[in-house]
Formats: structure tokens, C-alpha cells, sequence
């Protein structure tokens, strides 16, 4: 199965530091990506995650499949799998925002096949073609009081870098799942500061510390998953700096928000 190209089946799975129970995730992986194989040892796969290249060890058991293309993304930030397409139907298993599905034409009551007999509700999901969200912070306030999950990056458990990642991706912007190389990448915008001194901060403006990130909300306020309050919150910049001790750097994504 080395080098095969595979596609999760589950609504999301974790990525290990190492191929044993009980260690960190480095990442998350959400329904429908694919990834490719780098290594198999006793039924643990070392994969990367074509999404973001970001690489772990998937747990044995962990459901994938053949690669296909998706037609849909969810743009809920939760949605349930129902077995009927009605709300009465008790719902099967929750997905995460941006999970990939595929139609399969069914349409009734304004729910939408998605094979298998199971179903989601139209108003969830969009086509994976449709245009990038304009505002990064707007996504990312939808993820407010979302528990904090170190390498988690959906809507059932996320951390500072995954946050950012993915409200930047629904932006068109795809980054890495590590503050320090997100810190480091041009994609999301001009370093406008090494320290954040003297800086005019706008919406936007990604903000970096010792080990952690985050995204202005607006000229004082950041917007962070963090271990604080071990959910995402809005915290003045200020005390945010004051316990990190510094900032180590500030982008401003291309174009600025206003």
C-alpha cells in the first residue's frame, strides 16, 4: 500500500507523532481528504495529508477508501448525517465544516444523497467550486467557544494554528498546521513586524507569539483557539502578549481586510 493514494471514509481521524497509542497528534484529518501513503508498520500508516502536506500516523482500523473527487464541501460548521431526509430521522454521525462529500442526485425535501442511504441537508454543504469565503475572521468566529484540541483543526476540537489554517483555507489560502511555519509563509501575507511594536493592527492581521498564533478580530481584540481558557475565545491583544511575554511577528494577508 506504500505510495497508494487513499481517501478518509470517517468523519474525522487522528495523525500520531509515532505509530503507538498515547502520544500527541500532530494533525487532524476530516472526511473525504486524501493522502498518500508513506509507510506501513503493523497496520499503522504513516500518510500526508494532501491538504496541507501535513504528515502522522493514522491509527490501524481507521476507515479510507479509493480516492475519488468530491463534489461538495459542508459549510455548516457542524452537520449531521441523517438515515431519512427529514429532521425527525435521529441523525447517523456529525461532520465537521469543509468535509468532503459526493452527491449522488438524490434530492427530496430539501436534503441531498450522499450514498449509502444517507443524507444531509442542502443548505449545508456547497460545491467545492464555489468561490473562497472573502473574510478569514468571519470564519473563524464561527468556530467561538469550539474546545481547544492540540493538532485539531475541525469543529469537534481545534488549536491555535489549525484555527488559522483553516479559516485561511476557506479563504483560498492554504498554509501549514505549525505556527512557527505558518510564521515563516509568505502565502499569508507581508510581515509587517518581527515584534509588533508600533503596529497599526487591522482585521485580519495574523499575529504571532512563542508557540502560538492567532488573528485580530479588530484594531485591539485577537481572535485565538488557546489552552487559557482551553477553548476559542476573544481576548484583548494585550493580555494575550502580556502572558505569552513577546510577539515574534505580524502578517497582513493579501489584501488587508478593512
Amino acid at each position: 500500500m506504500t505510495n497508494a493514494l487513499r481517501q478518509l471514509t470517517a468523519p474525522h481521524a487522528v495523525l500520531l507523532e509515532e505509530p503507538r497509542d498515547g502520544v500527541p497528534q500532530t494533525s487532524e484529518m476530516i472526511l473525504g481528504e486524501s493522502f498518500r501513503v508513506l509507510e506501513n508498520w503493523n497496520g499503522w500508516l504513516r500518510v500526508e495529508n494532501r491538504f496541507d502536506g501535513q504528515d502522522g500516523w493514522l491509527p490501524p482500523g481507521t476507515p479510507h477508501g479509493d480516492a475519488a473527487t468530491p463534489t461538495h464541501r459542508v459549510r455548516a460548521l457542524r452537520a449531521d448525517l441523517h438515515p431519512a431526509p427529514t429532521h425527525k430521522a435521529p441523525p447517523l454521525a456529525p461532520l465537521s465544516f469543509g468535509s468532503l462529500v459526493t452527491l449522488d442526485g438524490r434530492e427530496e425535501n430539501g436534503w441531498v444523497g450522499v450514498g449509502d442511504g444517507l443524507w444531509l441537508f442542502g443548505k449545508w454543504v456547497e460545491p467545492v467550486d464555489a468561490p473562497p469565503a472573502p473574510d478569514p475572521v468571519a470564519t473563524a468566529l464561527r468556530f467561538l467557544e469550539t474546545p481547544y484540541v492540540w493538532g485539531g483543526r475541525s469543529a469537534f476540537g481545534i488549536d491555535c494554528s489549525g484555527l488559522v489554517l483553516t479559516a485561511m483555507a476557506a479563504s483560498g489560502v492554504v498554509s501549514h498546521h505549525s505556527s512557527g511555519k505558518q510564521r515563516e509563509d509568505d502565502r499569508l501575507g507581508a510581515r509587517i513586524s518581527d515584534d509588533g511594536r508600533d503596529v497599526a493592527y487591522r482585521r485580519g492581521d495574523v499575529v504571532f507569539f512563542p508557540g502560538h498564533v492567532g488573528l485580530m478580530l479588530d484594531e485591539t481584540r485577537l481572535l485565538h483557539a488557546t489552552v487559557f481558557t482551553m477553548s476559542v475565545t476573544i481576548e484583548p491583544l494585550a493580555e494575550v502578549a502580556a502572558r505569552a511575554e513577546r510577539i515574534t511577528g505580524v502578517r497582513r494577508p493579501h489584501p488587508p481586510l478593512a
